[in-house]
């Protein structure tokens, strides 16, 4: 029987809700938290998930910042409205019983990577992840899929997906990020090497490092673009790349079973949205 696991990028569901929420011509109470079940809601109903994880960046440094020091640099401080709307949403997911997962100096996209690994996929396991971070995308396989917004509809974005996007193989989604940088994430790319061009390299060579062992058999100009930048695209690459390895061994994290009847009807989730007048999620849950 395949069991299917929904697992999801609670800091970018979060951040996404509360800048919505902030675009309101009107003020909801706790209106990140609206958001974020609305949402929640709407891909549960769709998915006949038996399990469900959501995970959270844990603040502090880790490697990132060690070996890129200016790595999220630009990016805000959270602000405190929605500090603490986290912490009454996750003190809600736990009176609910849907797990979390948050550890001190480690990113969500880590500890996703990390608990997909340990959990080893096989032909019975589907991880459906719901992000908006295009890091991510370097996780899909044929049992790792994205739940990812295309014309404003959260769409299932599967491995096959992404090759006919890209032809080439996800795990190679890396190196092509490597070459271009990302400025959100405040990580220098190669100048002059765009979307294109890094498409073509990686589609013919696959790795960054297989670009740099034929590097001279590449046009002069290309050649020199990334000869001047060759240690910045190994540090991209590290950078990039999502930790697998974190050891969740000690984490008490249980079996993760949902089920969306019990939950809808779950006593705490009702009167949290009638306390709140959340009148249109109970509408959601009652469909």
């Amino acid at each position: 029987m395949t069991q299917k696991w929904l697992i999801i990028d609670g800091n970018n569901l979060l951040y996404s809700s509360y800048h919505v929420s902030q675009k309101m011509a009107w003020k909801i109470t706790n209106g990140t938290i609206f958001f974020f079940l609305r949402v929640l809601i709407s891909v549960l109903k769709k998915g006949n998930y038996q399990k469900l994880l959501v995970v959270f960046d844990g603040g502090g440094v880790n490697f990132r910042k060690n070996l890129l020091p200016h790595y999220k640099a630009q990016r805000e401080e959270m602000p405190v409205e929605l500090w603490e709307q986290m912490n009454e949403l996750q003190a809600l997911l736990k009176k609910t019983n849907i797990n979390f997962i948050q550890l001190i100096d480690c990113e969500a996209d880590d500890l996703i990577a990390s608990f997909i690994q340990q959990k080893t996929p096989n032909a019975d396991t589907i991880f459906d992840i719901f992000t908006r971070d295009k890091d991510l995308l370097q996780l899909l396989d044929k049992n790792i899929n994205i739940l990812k917004y295309i014309d404003g509809k959260a769409t299932l974005y599967t491995c096959e997906n992404f090759c006919q996007e890209y032809n080439f193989r996800p795990n190679n989604y890396v190196d092509y990020l490597s070459l271009l940088g990302d400025n959100v994430d405040n990580i220098e790319g190669v100048k002059g090497i765009g979307p294109v061009s890094a498409k073509k390299l990686i589609q013919q060579f696959q790795t960054v490092e297989n670009v740099y062992q034929q590097i001279d058999n590449l046009p002069e100009n290309t050649k020199k673009l990334l000869t001047d930048k060759e240690k910045v695209v190994y540090l991209n690459k590290r950078i990039i790349s999502l930790e697998k390895n974190i050891d969740l061994s000690g984490e008490k994290i249980p079996e993760c079973d949902f089920n969306w009847e019990e939950w809808k009807n779950n006593p705490e989730l009702q009167k949290f949205c009638m306390d709140n007048k959340f009148r249109s999620i109970l509408k959601l849950l009652d469909k």
